[in-house]
This record gives structure tokens, sequence and C-alpha cells, in this order.
């Protein structure tokens, strides 16, 4: 009897072991903000029972989200809300220009908060740090659920403007030939009634 209560005091022991040695499963995705409605519509799907456990990172490159920018993230997010489960949580937290925790986590139903946060993102955090992709990945696993589908979704705001290159003299030229294009129209215009008339005469 001794033997046996000491076999599964050891089993015990184990199996608490492995439980504390289970490896945090916790998956990332990446977005750019001009995708996030379609990344939503694809991933999420409408009606899912699944518990999720979502830590949002936002790229922000200035001192606050351009006008667009939020626009496209409040819209992203009413979805997110929509189609996310009743238990499901998520964070909200930024890198680039500045770096913290915006919103800890969250139920997912909670749109006003979640709309709140993004109108002023820097505003909420209290706390700033110098690595926003690091400190978003402590903050999934800290707050990691086991009965919850964790993941990590970054979400890149990318300066479109640095990598658009205008050439002048080609615009130039199309405002040059658009210029003679009206230019003829109203020459012809003009001439039509004396050209009516030649042909009556």
């Amino acid at each position: 009897m001794k033997t046996l209560i000491n076999y599964l005091i050891l089993l015990l022991s184990i199996t608490v072991i492995k439980a504390q040695e289970a490896p945090i499963e916790i998956e990332t995705k990446s977005v750019d903000i001009e995708d996030l409605i379609s990344f939503v519509v694809r991933t999420y799907e409408a009606g899912d029972i699944e518990h999720h456990n979502i830590s949002f990172i936002i790229q922000v490159n200035s001192e606050e989200l351009p006008g667009e920018q939020l626009v496209m993230l409040k819209q992203g997010f009413k979805l997110i809300s929509e189609r996310l489960s009743d238990e499901s949580r998520i964070s909200i937290l930024a890198y680039s220009q500045f770096n913290g925790i915006a919103l800890q986590p969250t139920n997912a139903k909670n749109l006003e908060l979640i709309l709140h946060t993004l109108t002023d993102l820097k505003g909420n955090i209290v706390e700033f740090y110098q690595d926003g992709i690091g400190l978003g990945y402590e903050h999934a696993e800290e707050n990691y659920n086991d009965e919850a589908f964790n993941s990590v979704v970054m979400i890149r705001a990318a300066k479109k403007a640095e990598n658009e290159v205008v050439d002048i003299e080609k615009n130039g030229k199309k405002a040059k030939q658009k210029k003679k294009r009206d230019a003829l129209m109203v020459t012809a215009l003009a001439l039509l009634p004396e050209i009516i008339n030649l042909i009556k005469d």
C-alpha cells in the first residue's frame, strides 16, 4: 500500500512538471493597415465560437495616427469586435515612434473602450518602453490563456510617401497636352457655326 502511494505521488509530480514545461503556443500574424479589413474577413469567421486571445501591436510613425489610418483601424476593429466570440479578449500595443501597452486584455465586445483607445493611442499608454515588439510578445506570454487561441497580430503602417517618386517632367508634359486638347476643342466649337453656314450655302 505504501509503495502504491509513493508511486501515485511520483506520477503526480511528473505530471505537474510536464505541465509546467508545456510550450506556450502563440501564433504570429502580420498585416498592412490598408489590408486590415480583408485580413479580418479571411482570418476570423463570422459566428466563430472559438475563444481568441489577441495582442495587436500597431506601428505608429508619428505622435498620433494620421486620420486615414485611424479610420481604417476603427473600421477593422469594429469588424473584429463583431466576429470574435463573447469570451475573446484583445490587447492593443504600439511600436516604432513610441512603445507601450495602450489597452490591457479587454473583452472584444467592449467596442467603445477599444475605439477610445485607438483615438488616443499615446494618451492611453501609462509606461513607455524601448522595444514595442519585444514588449508585445512578453505581454502575450504573461496573459497567455490555455483555453483560447493565442496570437500576436502586427499591424504595419508603411510610410508610402517616402516610396513614391514623382516624375515632374512627365507630369508637366501631360498637363501641356491636356491644355492643347482643351484649346483645340474650344477652337472647334467656335468655328462650328461658320462651318454649318458654309454647308448650308
